[in-house]
């Protein structure tokens, strides 16, 4: 049955002769069997200028060769022993290309044009550089392609090329052959170029540094690892600049084992990070979106996690099981990448371990706490109109690279309000935009005045920012929270560690001296630039007494005392733009007071599938005396939140952290000194 099956496939390209050899159709309509396709250059191209240079290699084949690529022999470049690394930019591959006829021989009769196909990758050039034409049998061309990984071959057809179709239409810039047909659909290739295998960041990494929505590899179906059985395990290969000043010095992780642990896993799939991914230098150049540079120079993440979407909850998986392998298709989902339609095989099943071993994978994924300078914030006293949405920009590199991994929030606040914004009752509420040039937030598209939407939004806005009826608040839209379960959280915000806060932008805060014989004060106005109620945070380390006031304040001893290291939190009225301190008693510590403005800074979380006992919606004056308390123990204390982290294009604000358990929650409490059930206090810090 096989054989038969065999000779009718080959019966489809060709006939047998009485010899058994295979001769063209009689209806092939050029006579053309195949096509000899030789790789005669390759070049990384600038996106920008058109520029080529030479394709980067993986760090084993520059090591040796003393790491410098010039050295490198052109013959040994592309090949299984040095293959190049992975492209973020278009590639040109310049072809040598004959035809070929039923014999193997060249087909001079041959004249028209052929197209490019490469596989793996997607053509991205102009459409002249997706074809070409030979003369007598003969021609050149060049095709440029983008997203080049693995094994990778060029092939050459006599068929029509490929168009990109765009708005019911034929999209895209340059010529195309006309329609010369018939066509014999007659295929050549040439022989492979190898390029290093994609990991998990190489996944993840976008292309550009100015948006952070989606995968370069889109589309594409592709095996991230390899079990020994079918070859030599993957291995990192990080690329070179790891200690810019000191070209010897290379990635820790260069050279390991890719070794990928599932760290949770959810009803519909599972998130995996690759443990020994490699680290990534911040781009700050002419292009991103860097606010504040981060001091080490490399990203916080390493775009080396992702989600799996299993389509079900992935029976026989647990979290801290390691994985050889994982494929399945590209896709993103709401601006957050996942593999969809996915296979993978599991390296070590943690659960037949002892139970003490069962964590020992995931005790090496520490969480990467998320802060101000991560959310994307200047480092400077006065506010930014997107400071209240934690990573609002598409530009944002920093929670890009740690999209699908586990993070952490610390201190942060529940909604003490809930607001249904849905006036027409559709379901849905339309979201926002900041204005043009910082202004505040409004409609992302042109409104008609008298749309629905225009009310819902601006109930949007207040809510989720705090604004309006809900200035000083913490407010989550009720229909958002109903439909996702996604609900807004306040962040810690700038401030003094040892107080709570968040220390990554250390010009957030004025840090005042204090003396006992003069007062003293802040230096910048503290309601610089705020749209709304501006609320300080006041943090001493020695008794003061404070007073707020104009530019001529001055604290005398009849004013306000403060013990040293108890949080005062005020909200600015009238001419309240500096805050002026005496010392109070004898002077202890530092001697400082730190002063630091409230950015109101939300991001999202959901724990309706971790802990479906907590309820967050909830009323403080209900009739139930229990459930009023439980709302106000959770309105008043703090929490630390631990969970994967997803972006959501449409939501306010984008990012989501999702918990995967009760226990990836704990709780600072408030004045009662009792967490809401079912939250446990969290460890002393």
């Amino acid at each position: 049955m096989k054989r038969l099956l065999l000779l009718a496939a080959l019966a489809a390209a060709g006939c047998y002769s009485s010899d058994g050899s295979i001769t063209p159709q009689d209806n092939n309509p050029t006579g053309v069997s195949s096509f000899k396709v030789e790789v005669s250059g390759l070049a990384s191209v600038h996106k920008d200028t058109g520029v080529r240079s030479l394709l980067p290699l993986v760090s084993s084949c520059l090591a040796r060769h003393g790491n410098d690529p010039e050295q490198v022999p052109a013959e040994e470049r592309g090949t299984r022993a040095c293959p190049y690394a992975i492209p973020k930019g278009p590639v040109d591959v310049d072809l040598a290309i004959t035809a070929l006829d039923g014999r193997g021989e060249p087909l001079e009769s041959f004249n028209g044009p052929v197209s490019f196909r490469v596989v793996p990758g997607d053509l991205s050039g102009p459409y002249n550089m997706r074809w070409t034409s030979l003369t007598n049998g003969q021609g050149t061309g060049t095709v440029r392609v983008s997203h080049l990984y693995g094994e990778v071959r060029v092939w050459v057809q006599d068929e029509p090329p490929q168009v990109d179709f765009a708005d019911g239409g034929v999209g895209g810039t340059g010529p195309l052959p006309r329609d010369s047909g018939p066509y014999s659909y007659a295929t050549g290739l040439t022989a492979p170029v190898y390029f290093e295998e994609p990991t998990l960041s190489r996944v993840q990494e976008p292309d550009s540094y100015n948006d952070n929505r989606g995968s370069p590899f889109v589309g594409q179906f592709l095996t991230v690892g390899r079990p020994p059985e079918s070859g030599e395990p993957l291995t990192q290969s990080c690329p070179p600049g790891y200690a810019p000043n000191d070209p010897s010095r290379k990635d820790p992780n260069d050279g390991k084992l890719v070794t990928m642990v599932v760290t949770g896993l959810d009803p519909g799939g599972f998130f995996v990070t690759d443990m020994t991914a490699c680290r990534v230098r911040e781009y700050t150049g002419a292009g991103s979106n860097v606010r504040t540079p981060e001091p080490s120079g490399f990203l916080p993440g390493t775009y080396g996690s992702i989600y799996i979407y299993n389509y079900s909850f992935p029976e026989g998986l647990y979290p801290g099981d390691l994985l050889w392998a994982i494929s399945g298709s590209v896709q993103d989902f709401a601006a957050t990448t996942q593999l969809t339609f996915p296979a993978w095989v599991i390296r070590e099943r943690v659960r037949e371990l002892p139970p003490a071993e069962w964590t020992k994978y995931l005790d090496q994924v520490p969480a990467t706490e998320i802060t101000g300078r991560y959310c994307g914030m200047d480092n400077r006293v006065e506010p930014y109109v997107t400071d209240t949405l934690c990573g609002y920009s598409y530009g944002n590199m920093k929670m890009e690279s740690l999209e699908s991994s586990l993070v952490k929030l610390r201190r942060v606040r529940f909604p003490q309000a809930f607001k249904s914004c849905d006036a027409n009752g559709n379901g849905t509420v339309p979201f926002f935009c900041p204005g043009q040039g910082g202004a505040p937030y409004t409609s992302c598209f042109e409104d008609n005045p008298t749309d629905p939407d225009v009310s819902e939004r601006q109930c949007n806005i207040d809510c989720t920012v705090g604004l309006g009826e809900f200035a000083g608040k913490i407010c989550s839209e009720r229909s958002t929270y109903n439909s996702f379960g996604q609900f807004v959280v306040e962040m810690s915000g700038p401030g003094p560690r040892e107080a709570g806060f968040d220390d990554s932008l250390p010009y957030r805060t004025q840090i005042v001296k204090v003396s006992l014989t003069q007062s003293s004060r802040t230096t910048t106005a503290l309601n610089a630039g705020v749209t709304g109620p501006a609320q300080v945070r006041v943090w001493c380390d020695t008794p003061v007494r404070v007073k707020f006031g104009p530019s001529s304040v001055e604290a005398t001893l009849e004013d306000a005392p403060l013990a040293a290291k108890e949080l005062l939190e005020h909200t600015l009225t009238g001419d309240e733009l500096y805050v002026a301190f005496l010392a109070d008693g004898e002077l202890i510590n530092q001697r400082q007071c730190h002063v630091a403005l409230n950015s109101r800074t939300r991001i999202n979380i959901v724990t309706r599938d971790a802990v479906p006992d907590l309820q967050v919606d909830c009323n403080e004056r209900d009739p139930d005396a229990e459930r009023a308390r439980q709302c106000r123990l959770l309105h008043r204390a703090t929490f630390n939140v631990t969970g994967h982290l997803r972006q959501v294009s449409a939501a306010r604000p984008r990012w989501i952290v999702l918990p995967r358990d009760v226990d990836d929650l704990c709780c600072f409490p408030g004045p009662e000194a009792e967490c809401p059930r079912p939250i446990k206090p969290c460890p002393a810090e």
